[in-house]
């Protein structure tokens, strides 16, 4: 009986560095999904500024959007909230409204404030698919 040939018993073609690893080389590269700054999403949405009302178990928060993906965003706010803390996040993108459940992945102080991470947990699916879509718009450079 004779073996069966593999793809892994094939040489790799000298030159054409097909064998490696691909390894992210910035940190956009790292996310796993792409994020819209505020001023493309304002301009998308026809707005001014978002605000993102953020609640943790013991207080209300509300700061501008920063940036915005279908795996989380970021926004600004007057406190530094502890990483991994739970959190749940809503704001309008237009007429939608986005809701979700949260966890604080980041913060950093810029100005009195903290930009501060937020990965969306559990977004509801239209929801993901209207931020994807405001992505494709903007690469389209149409309005929403």
């Amino acid at each position: 009986m004779e073996k069966k040939v593999s793809w892994d018993d094939i040489p790799s073609l000298d030159g054409l560095g097909v064998d490696w690893e691909y390894q992210p080389e910035t940190l956009l590269d790292k996310r796993a999904f792409v994020r819209l700054g505020m001023g493309a999403v304002c301009r998308l949405v026809e707005v001014r500024e978002i605000v993102v009302r953020l609640v943790t178990p013991k207080q209300q928060y509300e700061g501008p959007l920063v940036d915005v993906g279908a795996g989380g965003c970021a926004l600004s706010l007057p406190v530094l909230l502890a990483i991994d803390s739970p959190v749940k996040v809503g704001f309008f993108l237009g007429s939608a409204k986005i809701i979700s459940r949260g966890l604080v992945r980041h913060a950093n102080a810029e100005g009195g404030r903290f930009i501060t991470g937020i990965q969306f947990i559990d977004l509801a699916p239209a929801s993901a698919e209207y931020i994807a879509g405001l992505y494709a718009a903007k690469v389209f450079s149409h309005a929403v």
